[in-house]
Order: C-alpha cells, then sequence, then structure tokens
C-alpha cells in the first residue's frame, strides 16, 4: 500500500484533519446534493431498503455530520439512535444536527472505532454504515462487530461506490494531482469487494444499486469536491492551476458541462 492509499485508511490522519470536522465532507456532498438527479433521492432510497421497527434501537457508525437523519426524519417511525464516528469534531456536528428531529430520539453520541464497538452484544435493531467502510483499516473486523452487536433478525445497511462512481472527476484528480482519492474506494470496501468481506460475518448479503446521474454545470463545485479530498488537500500551489484549468477545459469541451458516472448503492446484510 502506497502513502497515498494509506491516508484512506490513516485513522489520526482521518479524525484530526480530513474529517476534523464537517468541512470537507459538506463540501463533496454538496456536489450530490446539486446535481445527482434520481427517481427516489438517495437519502430516501437508502432507508427505503429497510423495515424500521416502530421504537427499534439504531446504531450507525461513522455517522459524519448527521445528514442522514436531518433528510429523512419524516420518513421514519420513532427510532432510538446511538451515532458514533472517529472523530470527535463530526459526533459534536451530528449529534447538534439530530437532536431535534422527533420522532428520532437520540440515545447516545459518542467517538469509537468501527472495528471495536463498545456495546453489548444484541443491542441493535439496525446498524447503519453510510460510505464508511472504505475508511476502516480491516472492513472484516468492523463486519464482525456490526454482526456481534445486532439482535437476531437485525439488519446491516453498508453504502458504497462501484468503481465507475465519479470516474470523471478522478481523471481530471489523477492527471493534475497525480492521484484522486477514489481510486481505492472499490478496491477497500465497494460494489465489487464488499459481499466477500460482508459475508466472513453475514449470512445474506444483497447488493441494491441506486440509479441516479450528475451533470455539473458550475466548474467551482468540481473543483471545490476536488480540492477537499486527500488529493486536494495535499496540492502545490502549482496543482492546484493546473487542477481549475483542467476542469475548466473540460467544461469547455462538453458545451459548459460535466457529466459525471455515479455508481451508488447499499448491501442489506442479515
Amino acid at each position: 500500500m502506497t502513502d497515498r492509499e494509506a491516508l484512506g485508511t490513516d485513522r489520526e490522519y482521518l479524525r484530526a484533519r480530513q474529517y476534523k470536522d464537517p468541512q470537507n465532507l459538506s463540501a463533496r456532498m454538496a456536489l450530490h446534493a446539486k446535481y445527482s438527479r434520481a427517481d427516489v433521492p438517495w437519502y430516501a432510497w437508502l432507508v427505503g431498503r429497510v423495515d424500521w421497527p416502530e421504537d427499534g434501537r439504531v446504531l450507525e457508525v461513522g455517522c459524519g455530520s448527521g445528514a442522514l437523519w436531518v433528510n429523512v426524519a419524516a420518513l421514519l417511525p420513532h427510532l432510538r439512535r446511538t451515532l458514533t464516528d472517529l472523530s470527535e469534531g463530526m459526533v459534536a456536528a451530528a449529534a447538534a444536527a439530530v437532536a431535534p428531529l422527533a420522532p428520532l430520539e437520540l440515545a447516545d453520541a459518542r467517538t469509537c472505532d468501527a472495528q471495536d464497538l463498545p456495546f453489548d452484544d444484541a443491542s441493535f435493531d439496525v446498524v447503519v454504515a453510510n460510505h464508511m467502510l472504505y475508511h476502516v483499516p480491516d472492513p472484516r473486523l468492523a463486519a464482525a462487530a456490526f454482526a456481534r452487536v445486532l439482535r437476531p433478525g437485525g439488519v446491516l445497511l453498508a453504502a458504497t461506490n462501484g468503481p465507475r462512481h465519479l470516474r470523471a472527476i478522478a481523471d481530471v484528480s489523477r492527471a493534475t494531482l497525480g492521484w484522486s482519492s477514489l481510486d481505492c474506494t472499490d478496491g477497500r470496501f465497494g460494489r465489487s469487494t464488499g459481499e466477500e468481506i460482508l459475508r466472513t460475518a453475514f449470512g445474506s448479503v444483497t447488493w441494491h444499486d441506486h440509479p441516479s446521474t450528475m451533470v455539473c454545470t458550475d466548474p467551482e463545485d468540481v473543483i471545490a469536491f476536488i480540492a477537499s479530498s486527500p488529493a486536494g488537500q495535499d496540492a502545490s500551489p502549482e496543482q492546484r492551476v493546473a487542477l481549475r484549468e483542467a476542469v475548466e477545459v473540460r467544461f469547455a469541451a462538453e458545451g459548459g458541462q460535466m457529466r459525471v458516472t455515479t455508481e451508488s448503492g447499499c448491501f442489506v446484510a442479515t
């Protein structure tokens, strides 16, 4: 594994820099929020993969800014949620965002390692891992931890991306910065690799594809997305100039827009 690849699972880097607070994640989420088009929006689609039990206990591992619950509160029954993340800043932001949301009770919010969850066996009805398992050093350990804390009949929702996800953006990053943070996602835990990993701890694993399209119309949004990534954070001034020029050339070549392939979905495991 190269040093660049290692950043994606370096817990100190993730905790203290990339996800110290929601700023970088929000920059990337903003691109999807502005340009992704689907018959059912991502968050509503994701929670639609599960029959949520009234008063159910739910654990979200890698909660980020809490955006999932902000977007779906009106769609769900009363749930008792426990939110966790590696980053103290993310946990604080998520707790502040979701605490007022009825009928979703905030039972707990704490920092922890997904590979070693500090909860009793059979504690939760649903575990959610939304686009985070590719940041875990050993996703198999995390899968085992998820299975341990789920009650009999409980469900894991593990969202991730496929190898073609945001390929146009990855190409621009690679051409100007030398690499893209998207390069390693599928190999760590993605559509191609996730089923094999989850089957080490779960008997049933099913992939669900979320069909969507993306046509970006403002180069600044694409530049902000790449700049927020590990590759962009470490870019030199010269590389940042080259990045801007490459994005603008791409938009000009496509008549003032940039078509971006998306390939996201989730594994449902029991």
